[in-house]
């Protein structure tokens, strides 16, 4: 098994909140390559994803992770995984469909967002 629970908040998921995700370190023989969030969400589970280290060891760990996320997603009563990415200024990547089917994601969506500050002095 190549995937370990995080006490903490992994950095490179900084923009995700603190608040009901269970942090999850990918890691091969100790070398991390990757942390997820996960959190329940109704009938589905959801998953933020980041990857430090790719390559094709890379590649053919994240498959059995994504057996274990399944498996996980099951053991809570869940019908589907949503894998989310959120983008900043450099926008939409049209890469991430590719990676995802990879894995088994069949489904996607392109959803925007847009942030208003309610102090606008404060803003993060």
């Amino acid at each position: 098994m190549s995937v370990r629970e995080c006490a903490l908040r992994p950095e490179c998921m900084a923009h995700i909140p603190d608040d009901g995700y269970r942090w999850l370190e990918l890691h091969h023989q100790g070398e991390a390559y990757g942390h997820a969030a996960l959190a329940e969400r109704g009938s589905d589970l959801e998953l933020h994803l980041t990857l430090i280290r790719w390559g094709p060891l890379t590649r053919r760990r994240l498959a059995a992770d994504a057996d274990w996320l399944r498996t996980e997603a099951v053991r809570l009563g869940k019908r589907r995984v949503l894998g989310l990415r959120a983008v900043g200024p450099d926008g939409y990547d049209p890469r991430l469909f590719r990676f995802a089917r990879l894995f088994g994601f069949k489904e996607a969506w392109v959803l925007q967002a847009a942030a208003m500050a309610v102090e606008p002095d404060r803003s993060p």
